[in-house]
């Protein structure tokens, strides 16, 4: 099979971490050990210090320092990447993000005749309306991503509501879906993964575990699920509720479980970053929580199928297309109302819930492998399918 170089591209990478980064690097380590014949290299922004451990190729750009402890890629400033470019062949351009790489890399593209496709992993307008406030800086950045965006020769997003999103921001392009998978497995030492989770918290009789994986963002709406549980709580029920992750709003957070009394029920775990541990957690859980709407397909919920725990979604939010309500999964009106009530139903019927595993597990789990193998056969048709537009 004839070997393809292809650049990913993103604004983002480790240290930081969020979706789109564990994204690019799932599909690289498929890449790579399927041996299709794509060679990947990721170009992302330098970061102070810090060494990659890949096993793919990895350059990084020049970068200046932005807020909450990113850093913005310079590359139009940096001699060594134009050097690096010019002796490399390239067939295909994938950015992950419309910033100053993907404007620099979809103008590249252009420049050469390479193929570019754009993925759409996040909704720009409400971060840009989170960190900027005032309406004139929004409406600038989107103009400004855009741009970017609508330059692209191909664009890809993770569900159909994250492509309602992109065409109500202005995309122009035909819109295709590529959803997103999952590394995590089922383990053959369940027992002593669950065990270790067991220790950690003391969970060792809770029958009710309750876990959110994830950026703690005010945007993620954890507050919503806090109301819940505390309503939960008032009605008798007994349960205790990891949060996985870390964030701006981790403060608030821990302000807010103080204030509804919830200090016994709710454990606040930290980032967790080893893999194997983080399994560990979605193995010791019963419900998987997850009341964000701002996600256009998150992977938390197929990594927690990964591990045959089902999840409960807000009804109608893009992450949620995967789920069949009470077949392999649970939904609930964005109210903490709502979510109090099927959380307590699902408490009290434990076959159900034990049927809805099941169905997860079969349904919703999905291996990065599996779609490595998909986005392989896109690239090589996309590259043939640009050939013969610009033959023409």
């Amino acid at each position: 099979m004839e070997e393809i170089n292809v650049l990913e591209i993103l604004d983002c990478y480790y240290p930081k971490f969020d979706g789109p980064t564990l994204v690019i690097t799932s599909y690289c380590k498929s890449f790579i050990k399927q041996g299709n014949g794509i060679n990947p290299t990721v170009i992302v922004p330098k970061f102070p210090k810090y060494v990659d451990n890949q096993p793919f190729e990895i350059f990084r750009t020049t970068s200046s320092k932005g807020p909450e402890g990113y850093y913005a890629g310079l590359p139009s400033m940096d001699a060594k990447l134009a050097k690096f470019l010019k002796n490399k062949k390239i067939d295909l351009i994938h950015f992950h993000s419309p910033f100053t790489m993907g404007k620099y890399f979809v103008k590249y593209g252009k420049k050469h005749n390479i193929p570019t496709i754009f993925s759409f992993h996040t909704k720009f307008k409400e971060d840009f309306q989170r960190m900027l406030k005032t309406k004139s800086l929004v409406n600038f950045m989107m103009n400004y991503i855009m741009k970017t965006i609508n330059k692209a020769d191909y664009v890809w997003t993770v569900s159909n509501g994250a492509a309602e999103v992109l065409r109500e921001y202005g995309c122009t392009k035909n819109i295709e879906v590529i959803r997103n998978g999952t590394d995590l497995t089922l383990p053959e030492n369940q027992e002593e993964k669950i065990k270790l989770v067991n220790q950690t918290y003391n969970l060792e009789n809770e029958e009710n575990v309750f876990l959110s994986v994830g950026r703690i963002v005010e945007n993620k709406k954890l507050d919503l699920t806090l109301d819940a549980m505390k309503i939960v709580k008032d009605k008798g029920h007994n349960f205790k509720y990891l949060i996985v992750g870390d964030g701006p709003y981790l403060k608030d957070l821990k302000e807010k479980v103080k204030k509804l009394n919830l200090e016994n029920e709710v454990i606040f775990t930290g980032k967790i970053m080893d893999r194997d541990f983080l399994s560990a957690h979605y193995l010791r859980s019963d419900l998987f929580i997850f009341p964000s709407t701002f996600d256009t397909a998150s992977l938390a919920p197929i990594e927690a199928a990964a591990l045959e725990l089902p999840s409960i979604m807000t009804r109608g939010c893009s992450t949620a297309e995967i789920i069949t309500e009470n077949v392999n999964g649970f939904l609930a009106d964005e109210t903490p109302e709502s979510w109090a009530e099927k959380i307590c139903e699902i408490i009290n019927d434990k076959e159900k819930l034990k049927t809805v595993k099941e169905a997860t597990y079969a349904q919703v789990y999905k291996s990065w492998d599996q779609v490595a193998e998909e986005v392989s056969k896109r690239y090589r048709e996309i590259i043939e399918d640009y050939k013969l537009k610009h033959t023409k």
